[in-house]
């Protein structure tokens, strides 16, 4: 055999083997079958916030559609590749001790991949550390502890939702920038989001000049609010407090009878809130007029009708087509709530870092998560910042109003309006973390094996090539 024909020869082995390749390296082809198994931490059947744990459900649920139909994938509730998405939900009961025997339980038995949820911040920071110790990721909503992506951040705590200091930059800008108040108090939440959120804000207003008074802080079991009250009463008399800051969650009808009861509009502005339409109404039909929660307008995280996109357009009508009841058994509307957007905007995270890393290495999605991403989310352009993984979205002012569109889903009902959309970084929390980004995206392990396998039968045929040639 002559030099050339060895040499077609050779080639011709060299191609065989790059075509066959895949065929001869060791591939975990059973781990790629089995499903990616989600577990969803939420208080479904305690008291207080149980009924956020719905929206976070459906949320997420609808996410995980619209990111494997609508966002470059069509493969429903699949990866592209056709590997299954499993959803396994856990009830924390908003107990910190329950969710950690819950998460070890969920990671050690069910095979559990990757964590989404809480929604007491407390839960959430309980959670933190067993995600860290088993190298989990865990995607917290709609937990906004602003700590949890500060000071006690670890690199396997994601945020998508937005925390605190969204809130305080939002709320405060409007009180003193648009309403031109520099005295204000805080009634507050006893617990971490009460003083998370008291703490950001009172940096935000010391910062532009402002001054806080006084901050009470009451359980989230109160349901008499006469002390805390009388104590704002007392500040306001020596020190004419202009603005009260509510920073609460869950049941809001006792605080605000009572703050209308003890007239508290009458000695300072409360600040107003678009909350979710559930605790609107409940605390609309808690007053006895004159007082109303109609006009009250202040700082609002979502509303169905504020954004303007195709990703919250999608959302809203799937919460009709599919016949979704958030409210259930309070309100008969259909439309999505609260907590709905943040959800399903980190179902949009999820979906897009197990097609870019389909073995689920943890130190490979982190750094793909920590590579710049945008996804285009019901509250906008969603951008996931690497230094703290915390999510930057559009913020809301609003104002509450009734919903006299005929036909509406939310008709009679005290819905949030548009009065200003604020831009994301503008309300950016401020980065605390600590924390240098990896940098980059590591290859995959399997694509990696494929590389190196590639590149070693390569160098093999081009020795015997060169062999044959001389």
């Amino acid at each position: 055999m002559n030099k050339s024909r060895s040499l077609s020869v050779s080639i011709s082995m060299l191609l065989v083997f790059s075509v066959f390749l895949p065929c001869f390296i060791a591939v975990p082809v059973a781990a790629q079958e089995d499903p990616i198994k989600i577990g969803l931490f939420a208080p479904f059947t305690t008291a207080g916030l149980s009924f956020y744990a719905p929206w976070t459900k459906q949320g997420f649920e609808l996410g995980m559609i619209y990111a494997t139909t609508e966002m470059a994938y069509d493969n429903e509730n699949k990866t592209q590749s056709g590997r299954d998405y499993e959803i396994l939900y856990y009830d924390t009961q908003g107990s910190t001790t329950e969710a950690a025997s819950l998460v070890t339980s969920a990671i050690e038995t069910d095979g559990v991949d990757i964590l989404v949820g809480a929604t007491y911040s407390g839960v959430a920071a309980a959670i933190a550390p067993i995600a860290e110790e088993y190298q989990k990721l865990y995607f917290i909503t709609p937990a906004a502890d602003a700590s949890l992506t500060a000071e006690n951040f670890n690199p396997y705590i994601f945020r998508i939702a937005r925390n605190n200091w969204h809130d305080a930059y939002a709320g405060v800008t409007y009180a003193m920038d648009y309403l031109n108040y520099t005295k204000f108090a805080f009634l507050a939440a006893d617990y971490s989001f009460g003083y998370s959120g008291v703490a950001s804000m009172t940096a935000v207003i010391e910062e532009k000049g402002g001054e806080v008074i006084t901050t009470q802080y009451a359980s989230l079991a109160a349901t008499d609010f006469s002390p805390y009250i009388l104590n704002l009463q007392s500040a306001d008399a020596t020190y004419d407090i202009e603005y009260l800051f509510i920073i609460w969650a869950g049941n809001f009808a006792y605080l605000y009878g009572d703050l209308a009861a003890y007239d508290v509009a009458s000695d300072m502005e409360i600040s107003g809130a678009c909350i979710d339409i559930l605790s609107m109404n409940v605390i609309e039909a808690s007053l006895t007029p004159p007082a109303t929660y109609v006009n009250s307008t202040g700082l609002c995280l979502y509303g169905y009708q504020l954004p303007d996109n195709a990703a919250n357009d999608w959302m809203v009508a799937q919460h009709v087509t599919r016949n979704i009841y958030p409210d259930l058994p309070y309100f008969t509307f259909r439309a999505p709530e609260l907590f709905t957007a943040s959800a399903f905007a980190t179902a949009q995270f999820v979906v897009d870092v197990t097609n870019h890393v389909p073995s689920l290495n943890p130190q490979a999605m982190i750094n793909y998560l920590e590579s710049g991403l945008t996804i285009n989310c019901p509250k906008g352009p969603t951008y996931l910042r690497p230094q703290d993984h915390q999510g930057l979205a559009e913020m809301y002012i609003a104002k509450a109003v009734i919903d006299e569109e005929s036909g509406s889903e939310t008709e009679g009902l005290v819905i949030a309006e548009l009065v200003e959309t604020l831009d994301r970084f503008t309300v950016a929390p401020p980065i605390n973390s600590n924390y240098t980004p990896g940098g980059g995206f590591v290859l995959d392990p399997l694509t990696t094996t494929i590389i190196v396998g590639f590149v070693g039968v390569v160098l093999v045929a081009l020795i015997i090539v060169f062999r044959r040639r001389s």
